[in-house]
């Protein structure tokens, strides 16, 4: 805005520029402003987006705290945002509702968000958890893993055991509710001798969900019987083996 000068003070519309009066001030402003159609529509992009921002935060939240008492003693603070992308991405898949009402839960159906779950690192600086092939099989709930030499495992000469161990979670992305099920821990030692080995988790119950098999493994020091995770970067691996 701007003072008007001069002797004659105008009031109304001239030229584009609006004339009025405000605190005892003649002053003058380009006509227009306030809300039109395209301001409008930016507003409502913006709603739609943080809308289905802070759902996504909801279920990516929920989804991390399922896992969390599983990787004790593992920290990396790029976790909760890498998440975060991945569920927007599943968000995304969502093309039964309207922009700013997708859900991360109407995505997940979608087949090719199972593949974007299934390959996500979660602990990207041991992306490949094991050597060897890994087969989960959803009939039997044994994960089997083949063609393993434990020369190739870079078992840490400070390590006792490797350490490995299964969980299973029927996760509902509508609700956020889950029912997860452990399997025994299994110790390879470094002389260990067979090429292959399994792992077996508890049938989960029926219900609505998506069904996921998680695997970690790290390397961990024995003392007195009790097993101490060794730190480090790439001495602990975690990954999904199986979403059904």
């Amino acid at each position: 805005m701007a003072r008007q000068k001069g002797i004659i003070k105008v009031k109304g519309t001239l030229g584009g520029v609006n004339f009025y009066e405000a605190k005892g001030q003649d002053l003058a402003r380009t006509a227009g402003g306030g809300f039109n159609s395209d301001s409008n529509k930016k507003h409502a992009i913006i709603a739609d987006w943080n809308s289905e921002m802070g759902a996504t935060s909801t279920a990516n939240a929920a989804f991390r705290r399922m896992f969390r008492n599983f990787i004790l003693g593992y920290k990396d603070g790029t976790l909760p945002q890498r998440m975060q992308s991945l569920f927007m991405k599943i968000k995304d898949l969502d093309t039964d509702s309207v922009r700013g009402e997708r859900r991360v839960g109407n995505g997940i159906a979608h087949p090719y968000a199972k593949r974007l779950l299934g390959d996500f690192d979660f602990t990207p600086k041991r992306p490949n958890l094991l050597n060897g092939q890994l087969q989960f099989d959803w009939n039997t709930n044994i994960l089997t893993v083949s063609d393993f030499d434990v020369r190739d495992a870079d078992i840490p000469k400070t390590a006792d055991v490797m350490g490995l161990q299964l969980m299973g979670v029927l996760f509902d992305f509508h609700t956020l509710a889950h029912v997860s099920h452990r399997s025994d821990f299994l110790e390879l030692p470094p002389d260990y001798a067979a090429n292959s080995f399994t792992l077996s988790v508890p049938a989960l119950p029926d219900g609505p969900g998506t069904r996921i098999v998680f695997l970690r493994v790290g390397y961990y020091q024995q003392v007195a019987g009790v097993n101490y995770l060794l730190p480090g970067d790439g001495k602990f691996g975690f990954g999904i083996v199986g979403v059904e």
